[in-house]
């Protein structure tokens, strides 16, 4: 059943994770690496939900550390959509995290990723649009449709860029 618009509320999700161990560096602190994966996660739940069935990422805009993330904390993740196309949704994550010792939370990072949906072939197929219930919903989404232009037009250079590659052999540097 395909629906025409829904709202960004009908596929919000959260997502808590407690730092362990397994995953933090040297000095205690959770990995990036671990840290995107959460991300990604989260996303692809809230992009399954608008397309009601498979999503893949597109890409992961920059992605900056904004406070470090240690070794017990509390990690929370908040993801929901700001903006589609016909086959696109843009996902925006906001990560904090919560010292276990004070309860104090903090921001992390934010992060906006696009998923592709697709069918059962694998080819992208149509989303729901997006239904702008308010003033803030209109903002995000046309702040959403503005990193979109940007991201097809980087995804344009680099496909440019990549036939150079195609077309070189690498030399060994040893």
């Amino acid at each position: 059943m395909f629906m025409d618009k829904k709202s960004w509320k009908e596929s919000k999700a959260e997502l808590q994770r407690i730092v362990l161990p397994p995953d933090t560096n040297v000095l205690n602190g959770l990995y990036g690496g671990r840290l995107v994966e959460w991300i990604d996660n989260l996303a692809s739940i809230v992009a399954f939900k608008h397309a009601l069935g498979p999503a893949v990422t597109g890409s992961i805009d920059d992605l900056y550390f904004v406070s470090p993330i240690n070794l017990g904390d509390i990690v929370l993740m908040q993801g929901r959509i700001n903006h589609v196309t016909r086959t696109t949704m843009e996902i925006e994550v906001n990560v904090f995290a919560e010292d276990f010792h004070s309860g104090i939370p903090r921001f992390a990072t934010e992060a906006y990723l696009t998923y592709v949906a697709i069918d059962a072939n694998r080819k992208p197929k149509e989303v729901p649009g997006l239904l702008l219930e308010t003033e803030d919903d209109r903002r995000r989404f046309a702040e959403g449709e503005k990193r979109s232009n940007l991201r097809k037009e980087r995804l344009k250079g680099i496909r440019e860029e990549s036939k150079k590659f195609i077309q070189c052999e690498w030399e060994s540097t040893s």
